[in-house]
């Protein structure tokens, strides 16, 4: 507590004269103020419990109210009041709180409706793009089990395919599923067209003949028709699940490489039990010759 000469030097601060105190505003009440030394010069400062209504005010505009001095923090509302201070400025600013509150809450409503107006459209253009995923998805696996269903390797990966294409209630992740699912038997596709396309080395010789390769197509077709099961069965009937990807890419072109070609035969020494009767190879030197039966080494 200050004494003597101290007392009186505090006493000669608080009577400064230049200050005519806090604004009446949103029903603040305010106590004795008091003079200080700041970082910034000289204040009067003086304090009150924040009310609502100031609390609703100082939301909108404490950028406005901080410019004459305001604050408002744990230690309650704080008015730093200058010597200088525009009190004139200061109370048009008090009397345009209203329509500066009213001018920013309309602002921050416009705001805050673009905002849902935006995510409604964006959530919007998402469901299209997910709407058109799920087609695509379905496009694509109808197309590959109708064109290449050979490529799925296993029954119940067709099975599961089937059920989510024909889910009225498809979902995105469901989509995604289906789509992975073609995209591994298109993957098949392009491992066999890989491996036929790198010679088979002891079928070389026969696959650079003419003759040889036109009763190989013949009979690689021929597989490839009884194949209806697709290898899904054991019965010694078409291609088995080791080969059907080859044969049926195989019988898929129109030409053949040597290359491809060596490993037509390749095959047809594979499943030998079931190339036709009918497919005597003719040989370049005009003989006619059967295509080898034994199996392959």
């Amino acid at each position: 507590m200050p004494h003597g000469d101290d007392q009186h030097r505090q006493d000669e601060i608080e009577r400064e004269p230049g200050y005519q105190g806090p604004p009446h505003l949103a029903d603040l009440q305010w106590g004795p103020g008091k003079v200080v030394n700041t970082s910034r010069g000289e204040r009067k400062l003086a304090k009150a419990r924040p009310t609502a209504e100031f609390e609703r005010i100082w939301d909108q505009t404490f950028r406005e109210l901080g410019e004459f001095g305001f604050q408002n923090g744990y230690e309650g509302v704080l008015f730093w009041e200058r010597p200088d201070l525009d009190h004139t400025a200061l109370a048009e600013l008090i009397d345009s709180l209203p329509d500066l509150i009213a001018k920013k809450e309309a602002e921050a409503a416009r705001v805050e409706q673009e905002h849902l107006e935006r995510q409604e459209r964006e959530a919007a253009a998402e469901r299209e793009r997910h709407r058109e995923f799920i087609e695509e998805a379905r496009e694509t696996a109808r197309i590959s089990l109708r064109d290449k269903r050979w490529s799925w390797a296993k029954a119940a990966l067709i099975d599961e395919a089937n059920k989510l294409i024909d889910d009225p209630a498809l979902d995105y992740a469901g989509a995604k599923r289906l789509k992975a699912l073609a995209g591994q038997a298109s993957k098949n596709v392009v491992r066999s067209e890989q491996r036929i396309a790198v010679a088979h080395e002891p079928e070389l010789a026969r696959a650079a003949n003419p003759v040889v390769v036109a009763a190989a197509k013949d009979a690689i077709a021929s597989i490839t028709w009884f194949d209806q099961d697709w290898a899904s069965l054991q019965n010694d009937i078409g291609w088995s699940k080791a080969t059907t990807c080859d044969g049926h890419v195989l019988d898929g072109l129109t030409v053949w490489t040597v290359e491809q070609a060596s490993h037509a035969l390749r095959l047809l020494r594979i499943h030998h039990g079931q190339v036709p009767d009918r497919l005597p190879l003719t040989l370049a030197s005009g003989r006619q010759a059967t295509l080898s039966l034994s199996p392959a080494a």
